[in-house]
Order: C-alpha cells, then structure tokens, then sequence
C-alpha cells in the first residue's frame, strides 16, 4: 500500500502520474454512470491537489500529502464540487472538526475502522459488496488506522457515507472513498485494484481487477 501513502515534498506541483491515475480511478466510479461519465473534466485536478494541500495543513501542519489524499479531493471536487474549498457544501475546517470529533466518539482510528467495517457489513447492500468489503478490510487494521492522514480519510469517508439516502448508497459511497486508502475493493460485482495505479510512469495508468 506504500503508492498511496507516499508522501511528496511540500513546494512539488502535481505529478502528472498522480493527475492521470485520478481520471483513471474516478473514471472507474463513474461507469456507471453515463452522464457523468460524459462531463468533460476542467479544473478538477488543481481543486483536489488544493484543496488536499489545505486539509493536510489543517490537520497535519503541512502540506506534504499522500496519494490516497489527492485522490479523495480531487473525487469531491468532480462531484458534487468544491468551489470555496468546501466538502458537499461544508466549509472543510468544518469538516475536519466533524472528523476530528468523530475519532473521539469512537475511541480512536482503530475504533473507528472496526466500527465503520461493521457498520458497513450490516447495510442492505443488493450486490453484496458491503459484506466482502467489511470482511476484506477487517484483515488488517492498519491499512486504515496505522497513520493519522489514512485514519482521517477514513473517518470522512464514513461521514459522508452516512449522509446518503438509502443503504445501498451508503456502501457504495464508503467503499469508493475506503478504495482509495485500501488499494483493494468491490464496487457492485467488480473487484478493483488500485495499488499500482501510480507507479508505471512510462505507461499509462491502469485499474486492474481482483478477487
């Protein structure tokens, strides 16, 4: 899991290799959906990588940000959008206080992780993802709680989650947001793959499947 941990200096620009394995990895989530799909992508990037850069400085005290990071917010800022540096609409030092309070109900990353997995696995989710997700995460805590950036990202992606509607958007706006600091998830019936979504640099980026 090292490519989506890695760090980069705090005056670097964006790495073409990461912009490309953001269009490739939101293009995964949006498959199935042809309208969005068709959105042709303007400012999306440099939103994420900015708004990725604010939230690292506001939680971490710099800016050096992972991977699994700029691919969250560059996500949020294809949809729904992120003018004004916002989180669905939210002023994002809201957010991180939401996140921040929500570490502390659940007694910590691993809480939270161990938690948010069980929560998942108990949603009505018709393809059965949920269920192999929860029990593919379980296996190894650390990938989700070990480091504070991964922990954050995986107590906003619960936040978020439990926005939505119905269960099933539920589960599958966790495990799209969980995939980027796992590398490994089910969407619907698919079993992505994202760990080496960034390290061929002379070749472009590729999801590959799993099982």
């Amino acid at each position: 899991m090292a490519v989506l941990s890695f760090a980069l200096p705090a005056r670097a620009q964006i790495p073409p290799e990461w912009q490309a394995a953001a269009q490739v990895v939101i293009g995964e989530f949006e498959r199935d959906s042809p309208k969005m799909a068709a959105y042709p992508w303007s400012s999306e990037l440099r939103q994420g990588w900015s708004l990725a850069r604010a939230w690292r400085q506001h939680n971490n005290g710099n800016t050096e940000i992972i991977l699994a990071e700029y691919l969250t917010f560059t996500a949020l800022c294809r949809a729904p959008g992120c003018a004004g540096s916002t989180i669905e609409g939210q002023p994002y030092v809201a957010v991180a206080q939401r996140v921040k309070a929500l570490h502390a109900e659940q007694g910590g990353p691993y809480s939270l992780a161990t938690n948010a997995h069980a929560w998942l696995a108990g949603l009505a989710d018709p393809t059965g993802a949920a269920q192999k997700n929860a029990a593919l995460w379980n296996k190894d805590l650390d990938v989700a709680a070990a480091d504070f950036a991964t922990g954050n990202l995986y107590a906003l992606a619960w936040l978020l989650a439990r926005t939505r509607p119905t269960p099933a958007e539920q589960a599958m706006t966790f495990s799209r947001f969980a995939l980027l600091v796992q590398g490994r998830a089910w969407l619907g019936a698919r079993c992505v793959d994202i760990t080496k979504i960034a390290t061929v640099l002379d070749a472009p980026p590729k999801v590959e499947s799993c099982s």
